[in-house]
């Protein structure tokens, strides 16, 4: 049979509405069928479209329709304190020993405000960061990562 633009006559349109009344039949075997009837290569899919096009009644999907995931609850991460890398001491210079915010004062990004040092731990959101008081009214950074993030001084 050659596939071509089939128009569909009222007879046609009479009998894919009785073919579709029968539940058990999928729209494969009705194309199949009004295809030996007919002579005419109809397809599946201009079944569906004709049967939409027609009003009739929709049929239920083949596979039913997949559960819903259970949604897991947000956590918040536990924050560990990263180790800090201690630079070589060269000759002459004198080390004084860090002083570190606790680590229960880090906070979420959410948190940052003026005031509060901004620097972030991880390297993989979500961050965390310091939330110590700040060096100066202008700085970003409290007094111990004033001097990570600018080791020689601010300016030099």
């Amino acid at each position: 049979m050659k596939r071509e633009k089939t128009d569909w006559p009222g007879v046609m349109i009479n009998r894919l509405t009785r073919l579709h009344a029968d539940p058990q039949r999928s729209f494969k075997a009705i194309a199949e069928q009004l295809s030996r009837e007919f002579g005419v290569m109809i397809t599946k899919n201009a079944c569906i479209g004709k049967a939409r096009r027609l009003g009739l009644e929709q049929r239920a999907k083949g596979t039913p329709a997949p559960k819903p995931r259970k949604k897991r609850p947000l956590t918040t991460p536990h924050l560990v304190p990263s180790p800090e890398v201690v630079p070589p001491v060269l000759p002459g210079w004198t080390v004084e020993p860090p002083v570190l915010p606790a680590a229960s004062g880090r906070i979420a990004i959410y948190q940052l405000r003026r005031g509060v040092c901004h620097f972030p731990f991880g390297n993989r959101p979500p961050y965390a960061y310091c939330g110590g008081t700040t060096a100066t009214r202008t700085s970003p950074w409290c007094p111990h990562h004033e001097r990570v993030v600018y080791p020689r001084g601010p300016g030099r």
